[in-house]
């Protein structure tokens, strides 16, 4: 997970078969008789819903930043769940129905992380059902909110790209050459950091897969900037070394763009290379 910038809410949200469905979802639940749910909501899968989240993502996860474009159309999770709460192994109701079409709510999310699937996971004997689904846990559960504007006195567990600082929470294994290499752990041991690693199943052996590889590819480009530098280093004059190692670090540039896959992991790896070559960044006295 990388920290995102919230983009502005696309138009169909506030639009007025939004706005009916808010309120009707509302009048449902002031008169809820403690087991119907509310099941006609359609706001939040408007086109423009969706392509404002694949724009702001870059087509990734919002949980596990993998691109989940190529392989299988975008789930719209919903941060805080709308119909029901999985509390204590159970499914209770009525969910956090008013937030059902709210903008901070929904996040583009790939299968693996948003449905309960079965998962091969370090420490399990044999795959183990994982994925969000309707989990939102909380560091305390008195505080569970069962009304609109009760959720602000929640103390969320789960990370959320637009409020949080994942690399705050977040940190990856890397440089062991063995098999941890793309593993995630809380940073600090972080809370929030160990509720989503479990919660969103980012350590399901395919992910770590898929980031063990991005990693080695990374290093290898790194190692060559290196190279470069040195070589630079030794012949200051030699305008093809210096084109040389401006394109090096140009190619490195991309793991860390936003929209790259495992961006998080780079920057992290990347930040050490960095202090490498350069120095440690300056900052106040």
């Amino acid at each position: 997970m990388r920290r995102v910038r919230r983009p502005p809410p696309p138009p169909s949200l506030a639009s007025e078969g939004a706005l009916k469905e808010r309120e009707a979802a509302l009048q449902f639940y002031a008169n809820w008789d403690g087991v119907a749910k509310y099941d006609k909501y359609k706001a939040y899968k408007a086109p423009d819903v969706r392509a404002s989240l694949e724009q702001a993502f870059g087509g990734k996860c919002a949980y596990c930043e993998t691109y989940y474009a190529s392989t299988q159309p975008v789930a719209i999770e919903h941060y805080r769940p709308k119909g029901e709460v999985t509390i204590g192994g159970k499914r209770v109701p009525p969910g956090y129905y008013w937030l059902a079409s709210d903008w901070a709510n929904l996040l583009p999310s790939c299968t693996d992380c948003n449905s309960p699937r079965k998962q091969d996971l370090p420490g399990e004997e044999g795959p183990l059902t994982a994925g969000k689904a309707n989990a939102f846990p909380l560091a305390s559960e008195s505080t569970r909110a069962t009304a609109p504007g009760a959720e602000k006195s929640e103390r969320r567990l789960l990370l959320h790209p637009y409020l949080d600082h994942p690399e705050k929470h977040l940190e990856f294994v890397w440089g062991t050459g063995t098999v941890d290499d793309g593993w995630v752990r809380p940073r600090n041991g972080s809370a929030k950091g160990a509720a989503t690693i479990a919660v969103c199943a980012l350590q399901r052996r395919g992910l770590r897969a898929a980031r063990r590889d991005r990693l080695l590819l990374l290093l290898a480009h790194l190692e060559s900037v290196v190279d470069a530098r040195n070589n630079v280093a030794r012949h200051p004059t030699d305008t093809a070394l210096l084109h040389q190692y401006t394109r090096r670090l140009a190619e490195v540039s991309r793991f860390v763009d936003g929209h790259a896959p495992y961006s998080l992991m780079c920057r992290q790896v990347v930040a050490v290379y960095r202090q490498k070559l350069f120095g440690p960044p300056e900052g106040p006295p």
